[in-house]
């Protein structure tokens, strides 16, 4: 785990920093940093220092925030779509703006982080974090294993496992942090899932995973079992560990999602992603979610950042959900 104090000088400009409250807030809620019951937190990661390709997703929350103007159903009677007719009126909601990363700084970054959702979850609320390169969910989910008091587990969408050992002078970068934070104690594998994983693949990446208990499904696979079976199978791998989904949008094949650092051929549509997210997560203990990678340079109609923004939407209908199915128990 890093150990990093973020040095007075950068903490008081994040008390003074009115950074990301000049922004248009994700579907219009409220955009605040005080909270008043919320049920869930939208929250950017503006951080990309970490990456290894493709600079630039840093600039991923504003892509997002751009791709929805509004949430139909929340706080009124409406529908959040035609498409799977559930109403999300049983959600309150905020956008808390973005944490002031400091890019080129990974420690610091990694502490402004942690600190960021430890206190959206101290706060009652699910974090909704926009990013942002992927290493960010590292600390992330040191703040979520600290709130939950034990490890948590990961639904992973995404086309690489994140599981790599990086050298020793580069030891967090966007393809550890799954394997950083088995390590430290923040992440319980054997409730984990990843899903979509192809292209170059390194084998020992796949034997890490599958060596300490987590399931691995890959594109060639769950292109054969289809959405369905793939659903079954993660709430199968899950049961009912706390976890969080962390949505790398290079899942989607890049026709369906270019803007990204790392795009691999042969992998899913919009569609699909909704699918897997509207089929495996009602009932399941999810208590966050990021969707990271969005770069909007390399994203020409903005078709990335839309994608990602309405993906935010079906997690907000299954959060709703089962909100719902827990208020009638």
């Amino acid at each position: 785990m890093w150990k990093e104090e973020i040095p007075e000088s950068i903490r008081k400009q994040m008390e003074e920093d009115r950074y990301g409250l000049n922004l248009a807030s994700f579907g219009g809620l409220p955009l605040k940093r005080e909270f008043d019951g919320e049920d869930f937190c939208v929250v950017g990661i503006p951080y990309d220092t970490c990456t290894t390709r493709r600079t630039g997703a840093r600039f991923g929350p504003k892509a997002i925030r751009a791709g929805i103007h509004s949430i139909a159903g929340i706080n009124d009677k409406g529908l959040y779509s035609q498409d799977a007719h559930y109403a999300i009126h049983n959600l309150k909601g905020m956008d808390y703006g973005n944490l002031p990363v400091k890019n080129g700084y990974t420690e610091v970054s990694y502490q402004i982080i942690y600190e960021g959702i430890k206190k959206i979850l101290d706060n009652g609320c699910v974090p909704i974090a926009l990013g942002g390169d992927h290493s960010m969910t590292y600390p992330e989910l040191r703040a979520y294993s600290e709130s939950v008091g034990a490890p948590v587990a990961i639904i992973h969408f995404d086309s690489h496992n994140d599981t790599t050992d990086a050298p020793e002078n580069r030891k967090f970068h966007h393809g550890t942090p799954f394997r950083r934070a088995f390590e430290d104690g923040f992440l319980d594998t054997e409730h984990s899932i990843q899903i979509g994983i192809r292209g170059y693949v390194d084998s020992h990446r796949m034997t890490f995973a599958k060596e300490h208990g987590m399931e691995v499904i890959t594109a060639r696979e769950l292109h054969k079992i289809g959405v369905e079976e793939c659903a079954e199978r993660i709430r199968a791998q899950v049961k009912d560990a706390p976890c969080i989904v962390t949505f790398d949008v290079d899942f989607l094949d890049p026709v369906y999602a270019p803007g990204t650092g790392t795009p691999v051929a042969g992998g899913f549509t919009s569609y699909e992603a909704y699918e897997m997210i509207r089929q495996s997560l009602p009932g399941l203990d999810v208590r966050g979610f990021d969707i990271v990678e969005v770069t909007e340079d390399y994203d020409p109609a903005q078709v990335t950042g839309l994608f990602a923004g309405y993906l935010v939407v079906q997690f907000l209908a299954m959060l709703s959900k089962n909100k719902a199915a827990k208020e009638e128990k």
